[in-house]
């Protein structure tokens, strides 16, 4: 309802890029039509004598359109104006621009904005000169709104030092916790991002190129973390205040068959928050009063990229691209326990002075063989050379015991992986694709050092007739590995297989077919199911099915009338094997989950009257999950369903009052619903060895009204 601002404006720029498009098409027709094309390739050209495009010719000056206007929100509701900027009732601004400002000797300026009265606007402003040179600005703001009415008792809940309250009662159970009732205060969970960024493009009729975009992130707001000692646990408001620049700047060559880029990336990552550090609720075990965590720490990357493409002949072309990078983290080292009885331990070194180089080759080789074949060829290399240096450290767990020092383990690795892809076509209205890949990977320090997967696909594209298109695609993928279990770390069950590591075998099949009913009448359906199978494990994920459905339709009713319907259906089954412990009980999980997914609309353009135009959007979507534990001899009981419904709908109109002036009036209902045991009546003192921040499940209704109007330059 709100980003519609520049809804007349994107269909003028949809018509001249029809008109572009058909403008290729009747060129590119003309020159395959020659004897070395395939014969049938004419049939396929479309007749464009009678295309007509009344906006293809540039308007000159100042053209587009702004919006302004206000709208109300009936009630707070995080998970529904969550990313979206509405999760907070009351009045709103709407604001919009979509301008554009061109002079006949090339030079333009546009200014694009959405959602400005929210926190969630999109600001973007451009500049240059057509074939020369652009400079632009981009502004991007984006609300994550994680939880909402959540309750905790800590002072500085949300700030890297959170302290008991004055009168607190610690106690082994929060059941035992007498002054909880009273310390409870509510918080909500979520943060706020924020992008700028800033660059520019110079490209003239000198072979040279030049660019560089500069962005500059920020991350302000809380998140969700859990923190314990042994086995008594919290909730904590975790502090988010990151900041992230990123730069990309390149230098490029540009000839008639070849051209070559040199680019430099940089990016720079600081958390103001070396560490999180709380108080311990609960009565604490040999002296672990106070607890402290750490955050992500500062980082850096650098990257050096060479890139280039060559084009031989029709018959045949070469790209590629070989990467040097390097990663840097050298933050101090917290102490290793705040537990004065663990003082004396010290630790190898003051930080990490970790050093990663990475180095990257991606080579393309493409030839069109002969009339009816093409072929392609792809290498990729990447290598992750990590440099730490390794030092026994003194395992202190959860500020309570000492257990036996281990060495910390850097993770290096190598990926190469080589793909063949050949095309051929068979008919005229039938295109056979295949393909062959083999990947492997060397690691360090891992139970898994080898792994080897082969993945074989067939695609088949065919048009037995001008109104039907049908696609089908398979593929196959087996790994390979080398396990050695005893390489696991300790105190881990030897039978564990972590899923991205086992040796798996999966199936991928899917089918598309589209039929055009009537000239104006189109559906399609697809069908997709895939089998992932994982041999050798004994503890983790043993295999996962999936399957999907859809239909959708479009008709085209009137020059001014049109209209979608669609509905997809998904389920997902999974098998995950356990034990308890090393020596413990097996168990066997099993996990189901549906989704549902229903969606219309209608768009009218052009109404009797004065009305200009109106949109009606509805979408329905629901899930369902349900869990399953069987222990061997053991009487698991039944975990209750997890269920969850969305349901939106979104409308607008618009009405002329002037010749430049427009009237929006637009309303938005939302309402979710969701049964999740998870959280369902879980209050902060409902777990006995939680102490939690009562995460609530979401079940309201939001409306949403607004009134703006739009002036539109011409």
């Amino acid at each position: 309802m709100l980003d519609q601002s520049n809804n007349g404006y994107a269909s003028a720029r949809a018509v001249a890029v029809a008109c572009l498009l058909a403008l290729s098409l009747n060129v590119q027709g003309q020159s395959e039509a020659s004897p070395e094309t395939d014969g049938d390739a004419t049939e396929n050209i479309p007749d464009t004598s009678g295309w007509a495009c009344a906006d293809c010719p540039f308007s000159y000056g100042l053209t587009g359109s702004i919006l302004f206007g206000a709208g109300y929100v009936s009630d707070d509701f995080h998970d529904f104006g969550n990313f979206g900027g509405l999760d907070d009732d009351g009045v709103f601004g709407a604001f919009g621009a979509d301008l554009l400002y061109r002079t006949e000797d090339g030079h333009h300026l546009s200014i694009f904005g959405e959602r400005l009265g929210l926190d969630s606007r999109t600001l973007s402003i451009e500049g240059g000169r057509q074939g020369s040179y652009k400079l632009w600005l981009r502004y991007d703001e984006i609300p994550h709104a994680r939880l909402q009415n959540t309750q905790t008792i800590f002072d500085g809940a949300g700030t890297a030092n959170q302290e008991l309250p004055p009168d607190w009662v610690r106690a082994g159970t929060t059941d035992g916790m007498t002054a909880l009732d009273a310390s409870l205060r509510d918080i909500d969970i979520g943060h706020d991002r924020e992008t700028v960024g800033l660059g520019f493009l110079i490209g003239s009729e000198s072979p040279w190129r030049y660019r560089a975009d500069v962005q500059r992130e920020t991350r302000d707001g809380e998140r969700l973390q859990g923190a314990s000692f042994i086995f008594r646990a919290s909730e904590l408001a975790a502090p988010v205040d990151y900041e992230t620049t990123r730069l990309d700047a390149a230098i490029g060559y540009v000839r008639d068959l070849w051209e070559l880029e040199l680019s430099y990336d940089l990016s720079i990552f600081d958390n103001r928050n070396r560490s999180l550090r709380w108080q311990n609720p609960f009565l604490g075990i040999n002296g672990a009063d106070t607890g402290e965590i750490s955050q992500a720490p500062d980082n850096q990357f650098h990257q050096v990229m060479l890139s280039g493409s060559w084009r031989q002949s029709r018959w045949l072309s070469l790209a590629g691209q070989v990467a040097f990078g390097r990663m840097d983290q050298d933050e101090q080292f917290l102490a290793t326990s705040l537990n004065p009885n663990f003082s004396g331990i010290g630790l190898p070194r003051s930080n990490l002075d970790g050093e990663v180089n990475t180095r990257i080759v991606n080579l393309r080789a493409t030839s069109k063989i002969t009339r009816r074949m093409n072929a392609n060829v792809r290498f990729k290399y990447d290598e992750r050379d990590d440099d730490t240096p390794r030092d026994a450290f003194t395992q202190v767990v959860s500020d309570t015991f000492l257990t036996e020092a281990q060495i910390n383990e850097p993770v290096s690795y190598e990926r190469t992986g080589i793909k063949g892809e050949l095309d051929y076509r068979l008919f005229s209205f039938l295109k056979l694709t295949a393909s062959a890949e083999h990947k492997s990977m060397e690691r360090k320090f891992q139970e898994v050092e080898d792994t080897d997967t082969e993945i074989y696909s067939f695609q088949a594209r065919a048009t037995p007739f001008s109104r039907l298109s049908i696609n089908l695609e398979a593929t196959r993928e087996d790994r390979d590995n080398d396990l050695d279990p005893s390489l696991l770390g300790p105190q881990v069950n030897p039978g564990l297989r972590r899923f991205h590591f086992a040796e798996k075998e999966r199936d991928f099949l899917r089918l598309n077919v589209d039929y055009a009913i009537l000239d104006n009448l189109f559906a399609g359906v697809y069908v997709e199911l895939a089998d992932e199978d994982y041999q050798d494990v004994q503890i983790g994920l043993s295999d996962a099915t999936s399957e999907s459905y859809g239909l959708d339709l479009s008709a085209t009713f009137s020059e001014h009338i049109t209209a979608y319907a669609f509905v997809a259906l998904e389920t997902l089954e999974a098998d995950i094997s356990g034990a308890d412990n090393i020596n413990g009980a097996p168990w066997e999980a099993r996990q189901d989950d549906e989704f549902r997914t229903v969606g219309l609309g209608v768009n009218f353009n052009e109404l009797p009257g004065k009305w200009v135009q109106a949109n009606l959007d509805i979408a329905y979507n629901s899930a369902d999950g349900d869990i399953r534990i069987d222990k061997f001899g053991v009487d698991a009981p039944e975990f209750p369903e997890l269920e969850t419904t969305r349901f939106t709908l979104d409308a607008w109109i618009e009405r002329a009052l002037r010749k430049n002036m427009n009237l929006r009036i637009g309303y938005l209902f939302g309402k979710l619903t969701e049964d999740d045991f998870f959280h369902d009546n879980v209050a902060p003192n409902t777990v006995p060895t939680l102490l939690s921040l009562g995460q609530r499940t979401p079940g309201q209704t939001v409306h949403v009204i607004s009134a703006m109007l739009r002036y539109q330059f011409q």
